[in-house]
């Protein structure tokens, strides 16, 4: 062979060697990066199917309270969406395993059991004692799952495994890790709650409402000039104008002034100059008063600042502040919609956070309805697992922006978990349930 040909061999198979090299070293780029988003993939998954069956076992609950056909459909299309959905997790986590026949059956039937009960209702019949004793078993199973999959999420989070051991581990016995042995229980123990699922024969107070409105209120107000929302932001403080220092505006569906005082951020409505909103980033010390006693100075402040009429609904405190939930009322109606929220130092009793857009936004005089539906006739309709403690009159928002006048039923169920369901005081129709939740620092709704 000739040397210029050894030659260019040579150079022929550095080169091929080079680019070989090159496109081994980018392959494993690319495998590298393409694991990393099937790992990011099924983090997701994870996050989603805890996600999912946590609502799961909410709007169960709920169905186990329902009274009338419409609440009832409401939730079975609710259960639905939601088994849907974690299915599509379900699917991404074991990729498709068909060892996990269980969960996949009682996430395809849930939420046509639901429907099939209220087809029975909306015909006039009632549901027995045995359907509800099923929902109470769908229950049960949605609450094991739900206690299984947030295991296994923490136990990832703590990063005890991968999520390819993960997969293998919804697939096998045989991992030797005590943490892998934790996870591969979780995964074995929900899918053995669901071993004696049958096979079924078929014929979510107001806190936050969604801003998505024009403002009643706003619309029938004068427009002020800075100056004024300036004088007015002092007053509201309790301070000085000199102490007030002007911020850009806002606009949107509630334009505003906008000021800060030391520690303190406040906004004043351009139409009507109304108090907006104010936060202060003072850290509470030491507890010192009660939280009642807290809800007494959150109401005094809300008389002093122009809103009248405000009854508290609901509390929680949190890291030394108490923030309450305050309602309008009219007419003996309790309107949710007309929502302010206070924050309360318990260390001084200083106000903290004030919220009033959800009240701005939802505010007018409302015209009461003519009851057409007695209470009586609303208690027919609370379902009979259900004991009725109390009875209240409450607006409600729909899920549409309208609103709903109800009777508010705070009821107990035979475990003593509290409940409150609103009957339509027009049609008698159900138009929601909440299910109270209490805990050392106040009480909240799902």
């Amino acid at each position: 062979m000739k040397r210029r040909n050894k030659i260019r061999i040579a150079s022929f198979s550095a080169a091929l060697f080079a680019v070989m090299l090159i496109w081994g070293i980018s392959g494993s780029v690319k495998a590298a990066k393409y694991k990393m988003q099937i790992n990011i993939t099924q983090q997701r998954a994870l996050l989603q199917m805890c996600e999912y069956l946590d609502s799961m076992e909410t709007t169960l609950k709920k169905a186990t309270y329902a009274g009338t056909p419409k609440m009832l459909d409401e939730l079975s299309s609710q259960l639905s969406t939601q088994a849907l959905g974690a299915k599509t997790s379900l699917s991404a986590l074991s990729s498709g395993d068909t060892s996990l026949y269980n969960m996949y059956k009682f996430l395809s039937q849930v939420g046509e059991y639901t429907r099939s009960l209220n087809k029975k209702m909306s015909a006039g019949e009632n549901i027995s004692a045995e359907e509800r004793k099923t929902l109470e078993s769908l229950l049960s199973y949605a609450e094991s799952l739900s206690v299984q999959f947030s295991y296994m999420s923490e136990l990832m989070d703590a990063g005890y495994f991968s999520f390819e051991e993960i997969k293998d581990a919804l697939n096998k016995t045989d991992e030797n890790s005590e943490d892998m042995v934790s996870f591969m229980n979780s995964a074995a123990d929900a899918e053995e709650s669901l071993k004696d699922f049958p096979t079924l024969i078929y014929d979510g107070p107001y806190s936050d409402n969604i801003l998505s409105k024009e403002s009643v209120l706003l619309k029938q107000s004068g427009e002020i000039s800075l100056a004024e929302a300036k004088k007015k932001a002092a007053q509201y403080l309790g301070t000085e104008e000199r102490m007030i220092f002007e911020d850009s505006d806002t606009q949107g569906r509630i334009p505003t002034y906008n000021f800060h005082a030391d520690n303190i951020r406040i906004a004043v409505t351009k139409n009507g100059g109304m108090l907006a909103y104010m936060l202060s980033d003072t850290s509470a010390g030491v507890e010192k008063m009660s939280a009642s006693q807290a809800v007494q100075k959150a109401k005094e402040f809300l008389e002093r600042v122009g809103f009248s009429d405000m009854v508290s609904t609901y509390f929680m405190t949190e890291d030394g502040i108490c923030v309450t939930n305050f309602a309008y009322k009219t007419g003996g109606y309790v309107c949710y919609p007309d929502l302010i929220k206070v924050g309360v130092s318990l260390s001084d009793g200083l106000i903290v956070s004030m919220d009033a857009r959800d009240y701005i936004m939802n505010h007018y005089n409302r015209e009461l309805p003519a009851v057409g539906v007695s209470v009586q006739s609303a208690s027919d309709a609370v379902a009979k697992n259900l004991k009725i403690n109390k009875i209240s009159n409450a607006v409600i928002p729909s899920s549409g922006g309208g609103e709903f006048f109800t009777y508010e039923f705070l009821c107990t169920d035979k475990s003593g978990q509290d409940v409150l369901v609103y009957i339509d005081v027009e049609t008698g129709q159900e138009d929601d349930i909440l299910i109270l939740l209490y805990s050392d620092g106040g009480t909240l709704t799902k």
